[in-house]
């Protein structure tokens, strides 16, 4: 089981739509394993499109984890609200990130296994 998520969304759009446009500053997200430790997503800036997953190990005592990713902002269609946001890790795992314009909610449309842990579905914003 992959036990309970207990993060939410704040801002995502907008940190969304500053990375499509060249957003200067770094974005991280914010989430938890199966284990409960946390799990950081840092997006470089932009013009670059290379990030860093990593697992802190705060709850299971663990040494710190770090695995590199490349995200894309697919391109805004007219009448989409928010783009996904596609994640590409290393042996061809994939993970993509959906906001609700409406609320406060962020998630994955699945999860990944990087390691021994399990990460995915429900992800906060905490610096932008």
């Amino acid at each position: 089981m992959f036990g309970k998520f207990t993060v939410a969304f704040i801002l995502f759009s907008i940190a969304g739509s500053a990375l499509a446009d060249g957003y200067s500053h770094p974005v991280v997200m914010t989430g938890v394993t199966q284990m409960a430790d946390t799990a950081e997503l840092h997006f470089d800036p932009a013009p670059k499109d290379t990030g860093t997953l990593v697992i802190l190990g705060d709850h299971t005592k663990t040494p710190k984890q770090s695995y590199p990713f490349v995200y894309s902002l697919p391109t805004p269609q007219r009448g989409t609200v928010d783009p996904a946001v596609n994640l590409d890790f290393s042996g061809k795992q994939k993970l993509t990130i959906l906001c609700d314009p409406r609320s406060d909610n962020c998630m994955s449309t699945g999860y990944v296994t990087l390691g021994a842990a399990t990460f995915s579905m429900l992800w906060k914003v905490t610096q932008h």
